[in-house]
């Protein structure tokens, strides 16, 4: 061992300098080694002798080029690989963090939010993946890396290259790719194709055991362990862990499946079905969160004052029924559970494409999520329900509709319902289908044809919504996703930049999202992130729609102490937007920082304070 080491350094002189072995696993072995070229510590994994005999160094090579382009925010990228007298090897940065193993193995158990937030981001990293033809095939605790609380996979590269090789002279080597506690049953047999569902089978076996202490099968030998993969049923995690809600003990199952086709058909689909049980939170404790809240974003605000208690708000009746302003109310999904993002997603899209067209004014999308969510939630959202949200919300005009997404096309249907009419009575509608990379265009042309429709042929004045939003369906799903961070809560405040941070890096023209990460940074007392992103935001501003380019403006004079010109802004918006809750809140703010150097009571901020929790007891930062 010592000699195959000594010829390892000798081969790579002037390259890597071998600093010390780090772990030893069934098909290869980690050092941590200096890149001599740019002076940086790497972690060297240098496959088992007998393994790379059978995968050959071309073969080896050419598959892993394929997993080097994988570039993802949750997967630990490759930086380098070879052959080196006869040894393939390939390299990758030295996490100083600890595994998830190593984590598991101290703890046993992880508190149930780190779990599930582990569960999403390894899921996010198979899901880009898979997209590039990338399976896995070893997921499990000791390829999952935790770097500064995140989750980060690694060994993508190895498994395309093994795979490559071929099963029998995999078997004259001994090895199997793959570990038993956590393969899927047919990678187990070595039967049949082997595709992105058993990633998700062995994700399900990792987020048991993270909730668990112990993955669901367990046996003497490695063919005991597969066998009960194959046989047994999945273990009740209820029965070891009482505090488990039922929602993620059914998506866990599900995802445990025997045969493939019973399972989650993506990984997106497996992580969406583990987030919405976390997101029913009694109502009883958001309102309690909600007070804590408002105290909480008051210090946090960018110039941290005095705390501001907020006792008691009251309750207000519904607007008055405006026939000019329309409520986007979210859409129900059928078909792939990949574009789930879709129901929230074209509250917000619709929302901003209908503002200001043929004198619409759209009511607050995070407004109407939270209005949605306490009159009951989106399982019974049918046309005399979003009759009674809209009411609440002061609209006279309310949009339902349905997407349909299945082998690679989306079908988009959307109504246009008025207050003053019955359900029943026949209401303007439009439908597009396209591609799903043409998302934006299809939004385009949906609002385009509902506009139509209701003015019997006049023409609109559509502002392209493309133009103001982002052209990547990645950075969408990632902007998305940070806005129900933001709107969850001060815990979710970092996940909530994190987020904004990704849109951003799969789009870094995305104006809206860097507004909206300059504003989550501000809630979580992130400083130095927020002049930066307002910065950005500015230099694309010209991509925003009219009032998300008045609230960065408003915003950025906030930040910098112009207490007037923030004011007048922000009294300008809600001129135009009265229902706009964000400059409502945030004019709040700047008169409870800046009201008493300028001789005016803060009392005025606690009008306003009131008035927004009278309208939404659950606002935090919504969209």
């Amino acid at each position: 061992m010592a000699d195959q080491l000594a010829r390892l350094q000798v081969a790579l002189t002037g390259r890597y300098t071998i600093e010390r072995e780090l772990g030893r696993g069934g098909m290869a072995t980690v050092y941590l080694a200096h890149d001599v070229r740019h002076d940086r510590p790497v972690a060297l994994k240098v496959l088992r002798p007998e393994l790379a005999a059978a995968i050959g160094p071309e073969r080896f090579l050419r598959e892993i080029q394929i997993a080097a382009r994988l570039t993802h925010p949750h997967i630990l990228p490759l930086h380098d690989s070879g052959e080196a007298d006869g040894f393939l090897y390939y390299v990758m940065p030295y996490v100083e963090g600890e595994s998830l193993r190593d984590r598991l193995s101290r703890e046993k158990q992880l508190p149930l939010d780190e779990a599930l937030e582990i569960a999403r981001e390894v899921a996010d990293a198979l899901s880009y993946a898979h997209s590039h033809d990338v399976i896995h095939r070893d997921v499990k605790p000791e390829n999952v890396l935790l770097e500064a609380g995140h989750a980060v996979v690694s060994d993508f590269g190895i498994a395309r290259a093994i795979t490559a090789a071929g099963t029998e002279k995999l078997t004259e080597t001994g090895i199997a790719l793959g570990t038993p506690a956590y393969m899927s049953p047919e990678q187990g047999a070595g039967r049949g194709v082997v595709d992105g569902r058993s990633d998700v089978y062995s994700l399900g076996c990792m987020v048991y055991e993270m909730l668990a202490g112990e993955p669901p099968f367990g046996g003497p030998t490695g063919q005991a362990i597969l066998a009960r993969h194959s046989l047994d049923p999945v273990p009740r995690l209820k029965t070891v862990r009482a505090t488990v809600p039922e929602g993620v003990e059914w998506a866990i199952t599900k995802a445990l499946a025997k045969v493939p086709a019973d399972r989650f058909t993506t990984p997106a689909q497996f992580a969406d079905a583990l987030r919405a049980p976390i997101q029913l939170v009694s109502r009883a404790s958001k309102r309690r969160w909600a007070k804590t809240a408002v105290r909480l974003a008051i210090g946090l605000a960018l110039f941290v004052g005095a705390a501001w208690t907020i006792a008691q708000w009251r309750s207000r009746p519904p607007a008055p029924i405006s026939p000019t302003r329309i409520a986007v109310l979210p859409f129900a999904i059928r078909g792939s559970g990949s574009f789930a993002y879709l129901a929230e997603g074209l509250v917000d899209l619709l929302s901003r494409n209908l503002d200001g067209a043929e004198g619409l004014r759209s009511v607050d999308p995070g407004t109407v999520l939270t209005t949605v969510v306490r009159s009951g939630g989106t399982a019974t959202l049918d046309a005399e329900r979003g009759r009674a949200v809209a009411r609440r919300l002061g609209a006279g005009l309310y949009v339902l509709g349905s997407v349909l997404a299945a082998g690679g096309r989306l079908r988009i249907q959307a109504l246009l319902y008025q207050d003053d009419r019955p359900p029943s009575a026949t209401v303007p509608q439009a439908t597009v289908e396209g591609d799903t990379t043409e998302l934006f265009e299809l939004v385009d042309r949906l609002s385009r044809d509902l506009l139509v429709g209701r003015s019997r042929g006049v023409g609109t004045r559509l502002a392209e919504n493309a133009a103001v939003t982002t052209h990547s369906l990645s950075a969408l799903k990632a902007y998305l996703g940070a806005e129900r961070q933001l709107r969850a809560g001060l815990e979710y405040f970092d996940s909530a930049v994190t987020g904004f941070q990704r849109a951003i890096a799969e789009d870094t023209s995305f104006a809206l999202a860097y507004y909206r990460l300059a504003v989550s940074a501000g809630w979580a007392g992130r400083w130095s992130i927020v002049g930066q992103a307002v910065e950005r935001a500015h230099t694309f501003a010209a991509r925003l729609g009219d009032r998300d380019r008045r609230l960065l403006q408003a915003y950025d004079a906030y930040r910098g102490g112009a207490a007037e010109a923030a004011e007048r802004q922000y009294r300008a918006i809600l001129q135009d937007y009265p229902d706009d809750l964000e400059a409502e809140f945030q004019l709040a703010n700047v008169l409870y920082h800046y009201n008493a150097p300028r001789g005016r009571p803060r009392a005025e901020a606690r009008e306003l304070f009131d008035r927004v929790l009278s309208v939404d007891p659950e606002f935090l930062c919504p969209i």
